[in-house]
C-alpha cells in the first residue's frame, strides 16, 4: 500500500517542497501574493510494489540455465508457500533500508498565494522589498534624462 502527503513546486515541474511554509521560507524572497505556485499528492512507493518474489525466482532460473543449460531446466521448483515465504524476506529486508526519499507526484494543480499564505514578517519584508524597487525604477528613470 502506497502512502501520500502533500508536496510543492514552484514551476510545476520539481516538487521538492513538503508544504506551502517550506515554499515560501526557501523561496520567499522571490514569492509574492498573485503568484503561481502547484501544490500536487506525493504517492510515495510501498514495499511491494519495488520487491517481486517472481523476478527473483526468474533470475535464479535463468542463472541456472547460464550454469547448467537445459539440466537446469525448471529450476527452481518453487511452491505457493516458498514464493510468498520469499515476498516476505524481500519486504522486511527493504523495510530495513533507508526509506525511499522519492516519489510520484499526482494531482498537480496550480495555487496562486494570497496574502494569507504569508507571515506578518514575509508581508513586512515584502512591502520594504517593492518599495526597494519602487525607488531603484525611479532613480533609473531620472537617470535618463
Amino acid at each position: 500500500m502506497s502512502t501520500t502527503k502533500e508536496c510543492w513546486s514552484t514551476d510545476g515541474e520539481e516538487f521538492t517542497f513538503n508544504s506551502l511554509g517550506d515554499l515560501l521560507d526557501s523561496r520567499g524572497d522571490e514569492m509574492r501574493p498573485g503568484y503561481k505556485v502547484w501544490r500536487g499528492t506525493a504517492m510515495l512507493p510501498s514495499m511491494e510494489s519495488l520487491t517481486d518474489a517472481d523476478r527473483v525466482i526468474e533470475d535464479i532460473g535463468e542463472r541456472a540455465h547460464d550454469f547448467g543449460g537445459e539440466y537446469a531446466e525448471g529450476y527452481p521448483e518453487v511452491t505457493p508457500e516458498h514464493k510468498a515465504k520469499l515476498q516476505v524476506l524481500l519486504e522486511q529486508w527493504l523495510a530495513e533500508c533507508p526509506s525511499p526519499r522519492f516519489y510520484q507526484v499526482t494531482d498537480a494543480k496550480p495555487y496562486v498565494l494570497t496574502a494569507d499564505d504569508f507571515t506578518k514578517e514575509q508581508l513586512e519584508e515584502i512591502a520594504l522589498q517593492e518599495e526597494d524597487d519602487q525607488r531603484a525604477t525611479q532613480a533609473a528613470q531620472g537617470g535618463e534624462t
